[in-house]
Protein backbone atom coordinates (compact mmCIF):
# COMPACT_ATOMS: atom_id res chain seq x y z
CA UNK A 1 0.00 0.00 0.00
CA UNK A 2 1.58 3.20 -1.20
CA UNK A 3 0.36 6.56 0.63
CA UNK A 4 -1.06 9.48 -2.14
CA UNK A 5 1.52 12.10 -2.89
CA UNK A 6 -0.41 15.47 -2.36
CA UNK A 7 0.98 18.23 -4.66
CA UNK A 8 3.65 20.53 -3.04
CA UNK A 9 0.98 23.44 -2.85
CA UNK A 10 -0.85 21.32 -1.00
CA UNK A 11 1.49 20.70 1.87
CA UNK A 12 1.95 22.46 5.77
CA UNK A 13 6.06 22.95 5.39
CA UNK A 14 6.37 24.91 1.97
CA UNK A 15 3.59 27.57 2.85
CA UNK A 16 5.27 27.33 6.23
CA UNK A 17 8.65 28.72 5.02
CA UNK A 18 7.63 30.92 2.48
CA UNK A 19 5.64 32.86 4.92
CA UNK A 20 8.84 33.56 6.84
CA UNK A 21 10.48 35.36 4.40
CA UNK A 22 6.88 37.07 3.15
CA UNK A 23 6.35 38.17 7.05
CA UNK A 24 9.85 39.36 6.68
CA UNK A 25 8.73 41.75 3.37
CA UNK A 26 5.81 42.50 4.86
CA UNK A 27 7.30 43.86 8.15
CA UNK A 28 10.09 46.03 5.80
CA UNK A 29 7.25 48.10 4.04
CA UNK A 30 5.59 48.68 6.94
CA UNK A 31 8.67 49.98 9.02
CA UNK A 32 9.36 52.18 5.66
CA UNK A 33 5.74 53.81 5.68
CA UNK A 34 5.92 54.21 9.42
CA UNK A 35 9.49 56.07 8.98
CA UNK A 36 8.16 57.84 5.81
CA UNK A 37 5.01 59.32 7.62
CA UNK A 38 6.65 60.04 11.06
CA UNK A 39 9.18 62.29 10.52
CA UNK A 40 10.93 63.90 13.40
CA UNK A 41 9.49 67.33 13.96
CA UNK A 42 11.88 68.26 17.00
CA UNK A 43 14.71 68.92 15.25
CA UNK A 44 15.02 72.48 13.80
CA UNK A 45 16.61 73.39 10.46
CA UNK A 46 18.29 76.63 12.15
CA UNK A 47 20.07 74.93 15.08
CA UNK A 48 22.61 77.01 14.57
CA UNK A 49 21.39 80.43 14.32
CA UNK A 50 19.20 79.63 17.18
CA UNK A 51 22.33 78.76 19.48
CA UNK A 52 23.53 82.45 18.50
CA UNK A 53 20.57 83.49 19.49
CA UNK A 54 20.48 81.49 22.95
CA UNK A 55 22.25 85.03 24.47
CA UNK A 56 19.18 87.12 23.33
CA UNK A 57 16.83 84.42 25.26
CA UNK A 58 19.14 84.94 28.70
CA UNK A 59 18.54 88.78 28.42
CA UNK A 60 14.61 88.92 28.06
CA UNK A 61 14.64 86.64 31.26
CA UNK A 62 17.02 89.13 33.04
CA UNK A 63 14.97 92.16 32.09
CA UNK A 64 12.12 90.18 33.36
CA UNK A 65 13.77 90.01 36.65
CA UNK A 66 14.94 93.40 36.51
CA UNK A 67 11.25 94.60 36.41
CA UNK A 68 10.18 92.48 39.08
CA UNK A 69 8.00 90.25 36.95
CA UNK A 70 5.94 87.48 38.37
CA UNK A 71 2.79 86.06 36.85
CA UNK A 72 -0.03 83.74 37.98
CA UNK A 73 -2.42 81.48 35.77
CA UNK A 74 -5.10 79.83 36.66
CA UNK A 75 -7.96 78.09 34.33
CA UNK A 76 -11.79 78.39 35.36
CA UNK A 77 -13.55 75.89 32.71
CA UNK A 78 -12.32 77.81 29.16
CA UNK A 79 -10.89 80.91 30.73
CA UNK A 80 -7.45 81.43 31.07
CA UNK A 81 -6.47 84.29 33.88
CA UNK A 82 -3.27 85.48 34.75
CA UNK A 83 -2.37 88.14 37.37
CA UNK A 84 0.82 90.01 36.78
CA UNK A 85 2.49 91.69 39.64
CA UNK A 86 5.76 93.86 38.66
CA UNK A 87 8.03 96.67 40.42
CA UNK A 88 6.45 99.36 37.20
CA UNK A 89 3.41 98.23 35.59
CA UNK A 90 2.91 96.86 32.39
CA UNK A 91 0.37 98.44 29.84
CA UNK A 92 1.34 96.17 27.04
CA UNK A 93 -1.01 93.86 25.42
CA UNK A 94 0.42 90.08 26.32
CA UNK A 95 0.60 86.71 24.04
CA UNK A 96 0.59 83.43 25.88
CA UNK A 97 3.10 81.12 24.05
CA UNK A 98 1.50 77.44 24.58
CA UNK A 99 4.65 74.83 23.05
CA UNK A 100 3.82 70.83 23.27
CA UNK A 101 6.34 69.00 24.56
CA UNK A 102 6.86 66.80 21.78
CA UNK A 103 4.30 67.67 18.96
CA UNK A 104 4.75 70.84 17.49
CA UNK A 105 1.72 70.64 15.71
CA UNK A 106 -0.38 71.26 18.70
CA UNK A 107 1.07 74.36 19.74
CA UNK A 108 -0.83 77.33 19.80
CA UNK A 109 -0.51 81.51 21.11
CA UNK A 110 -3.39 82.95 23.43
CA UNK A 111 -3.54 86.82 22.76
CA UNK A 112 -4.42 88.04 26.09
CA UNK A 113 -6.72 91.00 26.86
CA UNK A 114 -6.52 93.13 29.92
CA UNK A 115 -9.53 92.97 32.31
CA UNK A 116 -8.18 95.46 34.67
CA UNK A 117 -4.23 96.63 36.25
CA UNK A 118 -2.44 93.11 36.01
CA UNK A 119 -5.42 91.16 35.32
CA UNK A 120 -5.56 89.60 31.78
CA UNK A 121 -7.19 86.78 30.49
CA UNK A 122 -8.29 85.11 27.58
CA UNK A 123 -11.06 82.30 26.46
CA UNK A 124 -9.90 78.68 25.29
CA UNK A 125 -11.36 77.42 21.84
CA UNK A 126 -13.03 74.25 22.28
CA UNK A 127 -10.42 72.48 19.82
CA UNK A 128 -7.73 73.73 22.38
CA UNK A 129 -9.68 72.57 25.24
CA UNK A 130 -9.69 68.97 23.89
CA UNK A 131 -5.82 69.02 22.95
CA UNK A 132 -4.87 70.57 26.08
CA UNK A 133 -3.62 67.55 27.42
CA UNK A 134 -0.01 66.85 28.51
CA UNK A 135 3.41 68.49 29.44
CA UNK A 136 3.44 72.10 28.27
CA UNK A 137 6.16 74.76 27.99
CA UNK A 138 4.56 78.22 28.46
CA UNK A 139 6.38 81.75 27.35
CA UNK A 140 4.33 84.92 28.20
CA UNK A 141 5.82 87.99 26.37
CA UNK A 142 4.64 91.58 25.82
CA UNK A 143 3.74 92.65 22.29
CA UNK A 144 6.98 94.14 22.08
CA UNK A 145 9.13 91.28 23.03
CA UNK A 146 11.15 93.00 25.44
CA UNK A 147 11.20 90.88 28.22
CA UNK A 148 9.56 87.25 29.27
CA UNK A 149 8.21 84.32 31.21
CA UNK A 150 8.87 80.70 30.98
CA UNK A 151 7.65 78.24 33.06
CA UNK A 152 6.46 74.15 32.64
CA UNK A 153 2.95 73.39 32.96
CA UNK A 154 1.22 69.77 33.28
CA UNK A 155 -2.42 70.05 32.00
CA UNK A 156 -5.23 69.83 32.95
CA UNK A 157 -4.23 71.23 36.50
CA UNK A 158 -5.69 72.38 39.17
CA UNK A 159 -3.12 74.36 40.87
CA UNK A 160 -1.68 77.54 39.41
CA UNK A 161 1.16 77.95 38.02
CA UNK A 162 3.81 81.06 39.15
CA UNK A 163 5.93 82.12 36.41
CA UNK A 164 9.00 84.40 37.50
CA UNK A 165 10.34 82.59 40.83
Amino acid sequence: MTEQQLPWYKQFWPWFLISIPLASVIAGIFMIVISIDGADTLVNEDYYKQGLAINKQFDKSKKAQQLGLKATLAFEQDKLQINLSSDKPVVESLVLEFSHATVKAKDFQLRLQQASEGQYFSVLKPEQLATIKGKWYLTLTPHSEQWHLKGRWFLPSEQPLTLGD
